[in-house]
C-alpha cells in the first residue's frame, strides 16, 4: 500500500494535457520552451500552440528520436516542420538539438490548457473546393484586438469542425469569436461581425458568402518598429523596421540588412525582399499585433515595440544616383527604393554636385534618419549604369495576376461588386486588365529592364465608386519607361520614380 501511494502521486503531478508520460517515448503533455513559448502535444497527435496568436499548430510526431512539429502561418501558405533531435528525456525534461546544432531544452510545465471546439456552417447549398483552410480566432469579451488563440486548419472543404487551443487564465467564460472559410487568401465564408460564445460550448457558427476583396486586415499603421529575442545565439535580439517608404531594417545577430517591405494576401502577410536572397514572409495576426516569421530553423515572434529608436548603425550601401526635381536621388540596389538624400548631411554636396552630371553607380557609407539617406562618405562611382536586374523574384512578369497596391504612392481602394484594379501581360505582348471600374487592354514591348505600353481600349462601364483612382490608373501606363520585380513585388517606374506597386496574387 505505501508503495501505491507515491506512484498514484507522481501520475497526479504528470498529467497534463490530458496525458501522461507512461514510457520513454511518451512526449505528450504541455512543454515550454526556454523562450516561454508552450507547446501542447496532445495524445491524438495534434499540435496546440496556446498563447500564440500569429502561428498555429496542426500536427506533432515522434518518429525513433525526431520530433517534427507542423504548423501554418498564414492562409494559403505552405506548411512548415520543424524538426528536432531528441537527445534526452525525462519525466521532466525534454533535451533536443535542431537543424543548426543548437540545444533546446523544454520543461514539463503546470500550465493548464484549454480547448474550445465547435463546427462552421453557411446556409447557402454550395460545395467548397477540395482544399480551404478554416481561420478561427477568439479575442477577449471587453477590448483588444490581439487574439488570444486562433486555429489555421486546412480541410477537404467536408471536415468544418476546429479546435483552439487557450490558455484559461488569460480569459473568462465567454469569448469573442471571428472565423472565415479561405481559398487560398480569399475569404468564401466568414462571420458577420464577431460572435460571442462560451468557453464550455461547443458553439456551431454560422458564416456568411463573402463578396469579392472582404475579409482583409487593415493597412499596417507605419513606422512601425517591432522586437523579438532569440535564445540562439544566447539571448540575442532581433529588431525589425518598417518604413513609410517601402524601407525594411532588419538588426539581428548578423548584423543591420536592408531590404523592401509589401504587404500581400489581403494584408495578411508582409513580405521583405532582400535583393539576390529568397524573401522573408511575416504573418500579421491583427492590427497593430504580435508578426510571427521563421529566422533560422525556428519561429521568431516580434512583438510592437513603437518607441525603438532607428538604429545609427552605418550601412555601406550600392546604388544608383540620379537628379530627380533638381535634387539628387539615391536608389539603393539591395531594397530597390528611391531614397532623398538629406541635405544636412556631410555626403550632400558632393551627391548633389555628381548627380549633376548625370546618372552613376556610387558606393557610400550612411544611415537612414526619417526616411532620408544621411550620407557619411562616398567611396566609389561608376558614370552610367544601373543595379544589377539579377534580383530574386517569386513571379513572373507574363502570366502572373499583378493586383494594383499603390499609385504614385497613394494605397489603392478596391470597391464591392466592382473588379479590383489588375494587370496581367500575356503573351505576343499583349496586356489586359481592370482599373477597377472598367476592364482594359493594350500593347506592350520590354527590352531588359525598359517597358513601354501602347494604346488599346477599354469597356465604358459608369461606376458608382473609384472613378479618379481608375484614371489615373489608365493615365500612369503611357509614362511608364522601365520595371522591376523584387520577390511577389512589380514596380512600374517612370524617369522621376515609382509610379505604381503591384502584388503577384496565386489564382
Amino acid at each position: 500500500m505505501f508503495r501505491i501511494l507515491p506512484i498514484l502521486l507522481l501520475t497526479f503531478l504528470l498529467t497534463s494535457c490530458g496525458s501522461l508520460f507512461t514510457a520513454e517515448h511518451d512526449i505528450s503533455g504541455v512543454w515550454i520552451d526556454e523562450q516561454g513559448a508552450i507547446y501542447c502535444l496532445d495524445k491524438d497527435g495534434t499540435l496546440g500552440l496556446p498563447g500564440q496568436a500569429a502561428v498555429s499548430g496542426l500536427s506533432w510526431n515522434l518518429n525513433h528520436e525526431t520530433l517534427s512539429l507542423t504548423t501554418l502561418d498564414a492562409p494559403g501558405g505552405e506548411t512548415g516542420t520543424r524538426t528536432l533531435t531528441l537527445k534526452s528525456s525525462s519525466s521532466r525534461t525534454l533535451t533536443f538539438t535542431d537543424r543548426d546544432g543548437h540545444s533546446e531544452t523544454w520543461n514539463r510545465s503546470k500550465v493548464k490548457v484549454g480547448r474550445l471546439e465547435g463546427r462552421l456552417f453557411y446556409r447557402e447549398r454550395i460545395a467548397l473546393p477540395p482544399q480551404v483552410t478554416l481561420d478561427v480566432q477568439i479575442y477577449p469579451l471587453r477590448g483588444g484586438s490581439r487574439p488570444l488563440a486562433m486555429i489555421l486548419k486546412p480541410t477537404s472543404g467536408t471536415d468544418l469542425s476546429f479546435r483552439i487551443y487557450y490558455l484559461p487564465q488569460m480569459v473568462t467564460s465567454d469569448v469573442r469569436l471571428s472565423a472565415a472559410v479561405l481559398l487560398g487568401t480569399e475569404a468564401l465564408f466568414f462571420t458577420d461581425g464577431e460572435q460571442t460564445v462560451s468557453l464550455k460550448s461547443r458553439p456551431e457558427v454560422l458564416l456568411r458568402q463573402a463578396k469579392p476583396g472582404e475579409y482583409r486586415l487593415p493597412a499596417l499603421k507605419v513606422p512601425a518598429r517591432y522586437r523579438g529575442r532569440l535564445a540562439h545565439p544566447q539571448d540575442s535580439e532581433v529588431e525589425l523596421f518598417l518604413e513609410n517608404n517601402g524601407v525594411a531594417l532588419i538588426r539581428g545577430p548578423e548584423g543591420l540588412t536592408l531590404g523592401t517591405w509589401l504587404e500581400k494576401e489581403r494584408n495578411r502577410v508582409i513580405e521583405i525582399a532582400r535583393g539576390e536572397l529568397s524573401p522573408l514572409r511575416i504573418t500579421r495576426n491583427s492590427e497593430g499585433g504580435d508578426l510571427a516569421m521563421l529566422y533560422g530553423s525556428r519561429i521568431l515572434f516580434l512583438s510592437p515595440a513603437p518607441d525603438l529608436p532607428l538604429p545609427d548603425t552605418s550601412l555601406f550601401l550600392e546604388g544608383e544616383l540620379r537628379r530627380v526635381d533638381g535634387k539628387p536621388v539615391f536608389s539603393e540596389c539591395t531594397s530597390l527604393r528611391d531614397l532623398g538624400v538629406n541635405v544636412s548631411s556631410r555626403g550632400y554636396s558632393q551627391l548633389n554636385a555628381l548627380a549633376g552630371k548625370g546618372s552613376a553607380t556610387v558606393i557610400l557609407e550612411g544611415s537612414l534618419r526619417n526616411g532620408l539617406l544621411d550620407v557619411r562618405n562616398v567611396f566609389q562611382v561608376h558614370k552610367g549604369g544601373v543595379c544589377s536586374t539579377d534580383q530574386y523574384a517569386s513571379a513572373p512578369l507574363v502570366g502572373t495576376y499583378w493586383r494594383l497596391r499603390e499609385l504614385h504612392g497613394t494605397p489603392v481602394q478596391s470597391f464591392p461588386d466592382q473588379t479590383e484594379p489588375h494587370l496581367i501581360f500575356a503573351d505576343k505582348d499583349k496586356a489586359t486588365g481592370s482599373d477597377g471600374c472598367n476592364n482594359f487592354f493594350m500593347g506592350w514591348k520590354r527590352r531588359g529592364q525598359e517597358l513601354s505600353f501602347s494604346e488599346g481600349g477599354a469597356t465604358l462601364r459608369l461606376c458608382p465608386h473609384g472613378e479618379e483612382q481608375a484614371q489615373n490608373m489608365r493615365a500612369m501606363f503611357p509614362e511608364v519607361t522601365s520595371w522591376n520585380i523584387s520577390g511577389s513585388k512589380l514596380e512600374l517606374r517612370t524617369p522621376k520614380g515609382v509610379a505604381a506597386v503591384f502584388e503577384a496574387v496565386d489564382m
